[in-house]
Parts: C-alpha cells; sequence; structure tokens
C-alpha cells in the first residue's frame, strides 16, 4: 500500500514468527499451483489470512469453533473466488456443504467487522502528502488523495424491489461506494445502496464526505467522474473541451479515473462471487455487505503480498449517468479554481509540466 497501518507491521510480524508451523499444519498437502487455481491468492496471503481469523475469531464468536480455523477459511476463499465450493474441493479440505455457508458467514463478519484495520484513509498531513505525490506522479493532477466511484454488484430482489435496485445500465444490482490510490489500494468502502441511487446522492450521504466536509482531510481533492458535481473536495473533468490545456486536464483526468474502474475489474476477476450475489431479501442484505466488505479486505491484502491476477482483467463499464456540468449550475468559484490549477499544471507540454506537488496548505 501507499502507506501502511499500523496493524500491517504487527500482524505481519506475528504472523512470520508463526509461518513455518502454519504452513505445517494445514496448507503443505496443497502445492502452490492448486491454491492460486482455487482461492486466486498465494500461500503466504492464505497463511497470513488464517493467523489474523483464528487470531481474532474466538474473541468475536465468545465461543469454540466447531471446525478447524484453516478449514473455516479455506472454504469461505473458494466460495469467494469461485462463486461456489466444489465438491471435490470441501472433500480434500474436509468441510461438509452442510456447513459452507455458516463458514462463508463467518469468514465475512470477521473481516468485515475488522474492515477499517485494512481499508485506511490517508488521515494525517504526511499520509496525504504521499498519496497526492504519487497521484501527481501517476497523472499529473496535484493534490488529489484517492479516486471516487461505485462499483455495482448484481443480484435478483424480490419482485416488489425489482425498479429499487434496477440501474442506469438495466440490470439490478447494490452499489458500494469506494475510493482507492492512484495503485488500486482501497482506502475506503462504504455500502449499500439500491442500483437505482445516482452516485452524487450516495456520496452526499457518505461517512467520508462528511468528514471532508468537517476539515478531516484538508485542502485535499478527490477524483470524481462527470455524474458527480464539481465541488470542495470532488474534482470533475470539463464538459466541454476547447484548449490545448484543458484537453491535457482531461487526458489526465481519464488516466487517473480509470484506475478505480479497473480495481472494480480487478475485485471481480479475483472474487468470482462478486459478479452476482444471487437473490438477495430485505432480512438478509447485511450479509451480503459484509461478504463484500470481505472481499475489499482481500484485496488489499493481495495487493500487500504482491499476489497477481487469476486472469486478464475487465475493468467495470465506466457507465456514469448524466454529465452533471452539463445540466446542473457549477460553482463559479470551483469553476474558477480548476481552470487556474488547469492553467498551472496543464499549459504546458508534458516533458515540461511543473513538478511533483510538495505540500498541502494546512487547515
Amino acid at each position: 500500500m501507499s502507506y501502511a497501518a499500523a496493524v500491517w507491521f504487527a500482524a505481519l510480524d506475528e504472523f512470520e514468527e508463526k509461518i513455518d508451523s502454519i504452513q505445517n499444519n494445514c496448507l503443505d498437502k496443497f502445492d502452490d499451483d492448486f491454491l492460486f487455481k482455487h482461492f486466486h491468492l498465494t500461500r503466504l496471503a492464505i497463511g497470513f489470512i488464517i493467523d489474523y481469523v483464528g487470531t481474532h475469531l474466538e474473541r468475536v464468536t465468545q465461543r469454540p469453533i466447531e471446525l478447524p480455523v484453516d478449514t473455516l477459511v479455506l472454504a469461505a476463499l473458494c466460495v469467494f473466488a469461485k462463486g461456489v465450493l466444489p465438491n471435490e474441493i470441501a472433500d480434500m479440505i474436509g468441510i461438509n456443504h452442510s456447513a459452507v455457508t455458516g463458514a462463508v458467514k463467518t469468514v465475512s463478519r470477521l473481516l468485515s467487522d475488522k474492515a477499517e484495520e485494512f481499508i485506511t484513509f490517508p488521515n494525517s498531513y504526511n499520509d496525504r502528502l504521499l498519496v497526492a505525490q504519487e497521484t501527481q506522479r501517476f497523472c499529473g493532477i496535484p493534490n488529489v488523495v484517492g479516486v471516487l466511484g461505485c462499483m455495482h454488484v448484481r443480484i435478483n430482489p424480490a419482485p416488489e424491489e425489482e425498479l429499487f435496485f434496477l440501474n442506469s445500465m438495466d440490470y439490478h444490482s447494490i452499489m458500494f461506494q469506494m475510493i482507492c490510490d492512484s495503485q488500486g489500494n482501497l482506502l475506503s468502502v462504504e455500502s449499500q445502496w439500491p442500483g437505482s441511487t445516482s452516485q452524487q446522492n450516495i456520496w452526499e450521504r457518505s461517512k467520508i464526505c462528511q468528514q471532508f466536509k468537517s476539515g478531516k482531510h484538508g485542502l485535499s481533492w478527490l477524483i470524481g467522474a462527470s455524474c458527480y458535481c464539481l465541488e470542495k473536495h470532488v474534482l470533475t473533468p470539463l464538459a466541454y473541451v476547447r484548449k490545448r490545456p484543458s484537453m491535457r486536464y482531461n487526458e489526465a483526468h481519464f488516466k487517473i479515473q480509470t484506475v478505480i474502474q479497473r480495481t472494480f475489474g480487478t475485485l471481480k476477476s479475483r472474487f468470482r462471487c462478486l459478479n452476482h450475489l444471487g437473490s438477495v431479501q430485505k432480512c438478509a442484505r447485511s450479509s451480503y455487505a459484509e461478504l463484500v466488505n470481505a472481499c475489499c479486505v482481500l484485496h488489499n491484502i493481495a495487493m500487500k503480498f504482491s499476489v497477481a491476477l487469476p486472469g486478464e482483467v475487465v475493468p467495470d463499464p465506466g457507465f456514469h449517468g448524466i454529465n452533471r456540468e452539463e445540466f446542473t449550475q457549477s460553482n463559479t468559484n470551483m469553476l474558477l479554481f480548476r481552470e487556474d490549477m488547469i492553467k498551472a499544471f496543464f499549459s504546458q507540454d508534458s516533458d515540461t509540466m511543473p513538478g511533483v506537488f510538495t505540500g498541502f496548505e494546512r487547515v
């Protein structure tokens, strides 16, 4: 990750002390190719997850666990990776199909409850500065600490709720707002909204938006697609491009915006369960939100362990709905502010553009 929460250091140090016993006890009967094929993770990453879940599970459940932790975790990881647990894999790890749903729910709930330890927004000035420098090196836009977007996950809703969950791409979905950095690490995940909800409304109602409005994240920006309003902390593309600097800015904006679409594609490639959650009843939505949150935690763990992807990533479609700059009145001060930023950073050719941004104004 671009910066590390303290939990990474503590958990990794503890894990490295146990790694030999973990491998000898549960993973040594599978070769590396088998593990990657069926769980879409490496031996080291799986060992870390087993150790972490085992360390925290009894504290969370307050009772002994009936299944061995490695069996519990491997069953859940296979369902995350493939959407199902094949009979032959269930037999190999020693779990009855009647226990699979419980295993998935247990692991999902634990990882979801611990999400803030692995999905961390750059809250300090130095952390924001580091992320902004990396982002500017990537696309040329200064002061950016993340890319904002919503991932749609297909569902089959109850008949009476079909219109509620019908999205602008003409299928039923639940939406999850996410923010990632320029490398695709997840910095914020909030759930869940029906597919018909506008991304702007989701943003305005989110916890991270309220944090920005309160000044917690300083004068930094998030990159937002054209479906978002241009505002103090959300930088959108230009609706109309007339001059070369504006074109350069829009190209830079598109370059960084595609990172979150690729991140959504990465999530759905590694965790095939996210391609379709199946039938979702109102009483069970929290369980599905926990499953998606767990996959987001595992995504950041996979990034930390530099785990390759199981196949070619297909970025999520970038259909965002209406262009708000065409149909709504943008803040005049923000329009001028964005124009000044474009003049300062995109008036020259890319090989002579201003150097990397080196600081925020503190608030």
